[in-house]
């Protein structure tokens, strides 16, 4: 009971449900797991240390440069130019406006409880106006975006959608 109460002042906002488990009542296997768990308290353990600050950040250190020496699988990385860039050259308005809907952070992304959320389309005024969207509702593909992004700025701007990108 003390450690149902325990958990009960632990969970006050949540629901917590216990549920009995029988053991040991003709279980497959359940003899030769008991013995392997036997034998294994009784091995010697291994003296463990306590890892300084130092050992810890140069652990740390070394595994975030080897996950960053892999690029992520998002398409936008494997694009042409170097650093993964559009090839426009338009003014900084224009090459924001694509590299937003490239990347999916529209100026209208917003985040309510880890959820993203967009701003209904203007052109449909169903869907949420998610980039995907945006280039489904005037008839384009990601790819036009990479090979053509002048022409897919020119449609955003003659379609009206420019304020939610």
């Amino acid at each position: 009971m003390d450690i149902f109460n325990k958990l009960k002042t632990l969970c006050n906002s949540c629901v917590l449900h216990l549920q009995w488990i029988p053991s040991h009542v003709n279980l497959k296997y359940n003899d030769i797991a008991d013995s392997l768990a036997k034998e294994g308290t009784t091995m010697p353990q291994a003296n463990v240390e306590l890892l300084t600050y130092p050992e810890l950040y140069s652990r740390r250190r070394a595994f975030a440069n080897i996950f960053w020496r892999h690029p992520p699988a998002h398409s936008w990385y494997r694009s042409e130019g170097p650093g993964a860039t559009i090839h426009f050259k338009g003014d900084r308005k224009d090459q924001t406006a694509l590299a937003r809907l490239s990347s999916g952070h529209l100026k209208t992304l917003r985040f309510s409880r880890g959820d993203k959320k967009f701003n209904i389309c203007t052109k449909c005024n169903m869907i949420g106006a998610t980039p995907q969207h945006l280039l489904d509702c005037v008839a384009l593909v990601y790819n036009d975006l990479l090979k053509r992004p002048d022409f897919v700025l020119e449609v955003m701007k003659v379609s009206d959608l420019m304020d939610l990108i």
